[in-house]
């Protein structure tokens, strides 16, 4: 999340949904009293302060920004976020739990254990949910139909971190990791910056939806029914 006090936005980071690289990007052109959580080095350091200061952390919600603000402050702030296809996004999510399982190694007595009992160590990234889950589903589709992956907090249904709780956007716009050059242009040119967007933090390079059997495809679109629909993607 960015929160911008001399530009006057809010930028609202889904989970998987190239949040980092557009955090990254705007830093550059972030002042003094501005706050960016997580994503960039400083964002990352203070990343637990501002949590206990503020409340706020990286993924925080619009509504969760407004809290913070104050409802006149709020909306007089220009906020937006960048949303993905569900489905792509929650592959995302699968690579890229994989990827961090991969690249931890198990240690030997944390090996016994997990063959004795069947319980990952309590440490990243093995606590995480989508890794449990991850580590223990054969396929994508198992990945969705895992009972772990749906409380996985990267997993939550899109809309949720930019509406109310009565389901209405809160933020003045949305855009979409599919036409991320041509949205984020538009943000540069209303928050009246110039800086160059890198993809980061990239969990796979596939461009197509991923195959699902048909119970894990109706199981993502019952989950993610209101982002089909709020965001225009295809559930076929």
């Amino acid at each position: 999340m960015i929160i911008s006090l001399n530009k006057r936005y809010v930028f609202v980071h889904i989970h998987k949904c190239a949040g980092t690289s557009i955090e990254v990007a705007l830093a550059k052109s972030l002042r003094h009293n501005d706050i960016v959580l997580g994503s960039t080095k400083s964002g990352e350091k203070y990343q637990e302060f501002f949590k206990r200061a503020i409340g706020l952390n990286k993924h925080s919600t619009a509504l969760e920004a407004r809290g913070f603000l104050g409802e006149q402050m709020y909306a007089r702030f220009f906020k937006f976020a960048f949303v993905r296809h569900p489905i792509d996004r929650l592959h995302s999510l699968y690579a890229y739990a994989l990827k961090l399982a991969h690249n931890t190694e198990l240690t030997d007595d944390e090996r016994r254990n997990f063959e004795a009992n069947g319980q990952w160590p309590d440490r990243p990234p093995f606590r995480y949910k989508a890794v449990a889950a991850a580590l223990e589903s054969g396929s994508f589709s198992d990945f969705a139909l895992h009972p772990l992956t749906w409380s996985d907090a990267g997993a939550q249904p899109q809309w949720q971190s930019v509406c109310n709780a009565s389901g209405h956007l809160i933020v003045d716009h949305v855009g979409k990791v599919e036409t991320i050059e041509q949205d984020f242009a538009q943000i540069c040119e209303k928050l009246e910056v110039s800086v160059p967007l890198e993809v980061r933090n990239t969990s796979t390079e596939k461009k197509s939806s991923p195959e699902l059997s048909a119970l894990a495809l109706a199981t993502v679109r019952e989950r993610f029914a209101r982002d089909f629909e709020l965001f225009g993607y295809s559930a076929s």
